[in-house]
């Protein structure tokens, strides 16, 4: 035996179960739909902490000859330092952070040859009056620091080292 629905209740359920089915359809859709997460920045190292160094090896460039008895040459190294895939990097000691390292920076190996040219273009842009201050030392600094990012990637580069540095005629 059948109860009778109310014609009250009948509207009720004739729009409330389809708009309900709706309404979690859409929810289901947008949920498996959105973005996938993002995995999370590395934080930049904090006070003695250091990530994986990549040294380029060091190079005698010809600097622009702008003032007479200037220095002609330019001995330069340099080191990269670059962010770790993972900040439990910083975490690592010993052997550990060695393999790490080296997996880290054998990623780059292809990029060496662009990121020496650039070193080499940079420099030689540069003459051997502006490389005898401070300032002029910062400047070519912060050119190769925006140079090298380019190459790598404006976030993978952490900061730039000069290992050699000496001039002569």
């Amino acid at each position: 035996m059948k109860l009778p629905i109310p014609k009250g209740r009948r509207a009720i359920l004739a729009l409330g179960v389809p708009l309900g089915l709706a309404a979690a359809g859409g929810f289901l859709f947008m949920q498996m739909s959105a973005a996938p997460k993002a995995t999370p920045k590395v934080p930049d190292p904090t006070a003695g902490q250091v990530g994986p160094i990549l040294a380029l090896d060091s190079r005698v460039i010809n600097l622009t000859s702008t003032n007479a008895g200037g220095f002609k040459y330019a001995l330069i190294g340099v080191s990269i330092e670059i962010r770790p895939k993972a900040a439990s990097f910083y975490d690592l000691h010993g052997d550990a952070r060695t393999k790490q390292e080296k997996v880290e920076l054998d990623e780059l190996t292809s990029d060496t040859p662009l990121l020496l040219d650039a070193l080499g273009s940079t420099l030689s842009a540069h003459d051997s009056g502006s490389l005898t201050t401070s300032d002029g030392r910062t400047k070519l600094k912060s050119e190769l620091l925006a140079a090298f990012k380019k190459i790598i990637g404006e976030d993978k580069v952490l900061q730039i080292y000069f290992t050699d540095f000496k001039m002569s005629n």
